[in-house]
């Protein structure tokens, strides 16, 4: 068994000579021995009609080089960032159909039916590639770069690969990441968290890849410490963010932004906390702030979305006025900035971004504070975390739609920190307790929608409707009714922490 452990970047295919270029340079300023080395594999994936190794997270391949062929089988790992991590098991073989049995028994997950899904395999896809491959000396080992660029095959689809990987084989961490801001930098290069057999599972109709929708509770556990509990939330946000991020690439949408803009939000709260307690640099904060700030036309897109919504609570009312209704649907299509968030993405600094959280995760720095139990340091986490969002929701007696909004920031921070620690306590209790706070979070949300609604009345060049001022008018007010009643009914809930 080998730990497979390789950076992967991708290069747009036209961008292939400048990428060999830099290559080169690199593998130079290395001394990299020899100098190059290229050859041709071709690879063929197999599963069984379920999907069974898929359900496993296993992927099973066999590569042929030349007359040499090798079977290959990969267990479920890590991507944080580009960085792969899997165990990989590899054996010669004769045939062109892979031999599960050949493989120790032990490497298999507990009630894995071997023989059921040897019977049944067969190939999905294949890839086949012309690998450039520079072998620079780092650490103790050496650091493998190669340049693959070919195809992804299934029936009738063709997809093409252009991608570098960077693999650990007892190199230096901090010099592949080095390496791969050079390639950022100076080839366009940009993460790549699909795998080659991702993309073909897709290719071949046997996946799906849609956007996350919903943070869920980070699975950490009492007896980890606040350092292990801290970076596996760090982790659930980033790969929340880069697999919303690969949703883009694949199939544009907005709600493929969203969830990198959910992603990020939790990166930037875990991100603060690790600085608190003497880990991570601020500069990283700087990168997601800077990231974060060109997709503010979300917030103006989500607006216009609950009033536009088909299944919202102003679809029905406000389609009776058909001029303003079309002009809020062209207003949201004109809103969307998804050509601007592509290249956001393509660009260095964002790139850039990506590189130095995955490393810093990977690095998993400890200091003292971070060796504390997690229990009882996340219960006073949130207690006092609680207390200030709480003092700022009970100071009046009576909040504005301004007040409102001014707290919306602190309270989704907040129960952001519930989503990091909220697996340590009791479902019930935790949920009883969020409820109202996550009521009170979309209401105030909704508060932008309806100041849309009344700049878009107030603008209208055609004649006010007085029916429809005062409808808007009601709704606001009805609004700060149900925010109200929301905001007691948290203000009264026990804390779940303290049980």
């Amino acid at each position: 068994m080998s730990q497979e452990v390789e950076l992967k970047l991708l290069i747009a295919p036209e961008q292939r000579e400048k990428a060999l270029e830099v290559c080169q340079s690199l593998a130079d300023s290395h001394q990299a021995k020899p100098r190059k080395e290229q050859f041709e594999l071709k690879n063929a994936y197999f599963d069984t009609s379920d999907l069974r190794l898929r359900q496993f997270d296993i992927g099973l391949r066999i590569r042929s080089d030349k007359d040499h062929k090798e079977q290959t089988v990969k267990l479920a790992g890590r991507v944080m960032g580009g960085m792969h991590q899997r165990p990989e098991y590899n054996i010669d073989i004769d045939s062109d159909k892979p031999d599960l049995t050949l493989f120790d028994n032990e490497i298999w997950p507990e009630d894995f039916p071997v023989y059921d899904i040897q019977r049944d395999l067969d190939t999905l896809f294949v890839t086949d590639f012309i690998r450039t491959r520079w072998r620079l000396p780092s650490g103790e080992g050496v650091i493998e770069m190669v340049l693959d660029e070919g195809y992804i095959e299934s029936g009738e689809q063709r997809e093409p690969i252009a991608e570098i990987e960077l693999e650990l084989q007892g190199g230096s961490l901090a010099e592949a990441y080095r390496l791969a801001q050079e390639l950022v930098k100076k080839a366009g290069a940009r993460v790549g968290s699909l795998s080659k057999a991702a993309r073909g599972y897709l290719l071949a109709g046997k996946s799906l890849l849609e956007p996350f929708t919903q943070m869920h509770y980070v699975p950490i556990h009492s007896e980890q410490n606040v350092g292990q509990a801290l970076y596996r939330s760090l982790e659930s946000g980033l790969r929340h963010w880069q697999h919303n991020e690969a949703c883009l690439d694949f199939q544009p949408s907005v709600r493929a932004v969203q969830g990198m803009a959910d992603g990020m939000q939790m990166v930037r709260v875990v991100l603060e906390q690790l600085i608190e307690n003497g880990v991570g640099e601020r500069r990283l904060l700087t990168g997601i702030s800077q990231i974060t700030a060109k997709l503010q036309w979300l917030k103006r897109f989500e607006g216009l979305d609950e009033l536009t919504a088909e299944d919202g609570a102003y679809h029905r009312a406000l389609k009776r006025y058909s001029k303003l209704y079309e002009s809020l649907v062209n207003s949201q299509e004109d809103v969307i900035r998804l050509n601007e968030v592509a290249e956001l993405v393509h660009s260095a600094a964002y790139q850039k971004t990506v590189l130095g959280l995955s490393e810093f995760l990977l690095k998993e720095e400890m200091t003292e504070e971070l060796e504390q139990p997690v229990l009882p340091w996340s219960s006073q986490l949130l207690k006092s975390d609680w207390q200030l969002v709480q003092t700022a929701f009970s100071e009046h007696e009576k909040l504005s739609e301004e007040g409102y909004l001014k707290l919306l920031t602190p309270l989704q921070n907040s129960l952001l920190m519930g989503t990091c620690f909220g697996h340590l306590f009791d479902a019930d209790l935790r949920e009883s307790f969020r409820l109202p706070w996550q009521d009170l979070a979309r209401g105030i949300r909704e508060i932008t929608a309806l100041h849309i609604l009344h700049e878009r009345i107030r603008d209208r060049d055609d004649e006010v409707d007085e029916k429809l001022m005062d409808w808007q008018k009601v709704q606001r007010e009805s609004l700060l009714k149900a925010l109200e009643y929301s905001r007691k009914a948290a203000l009264k809930r026990e804390p779940y922490w303290l049980n």
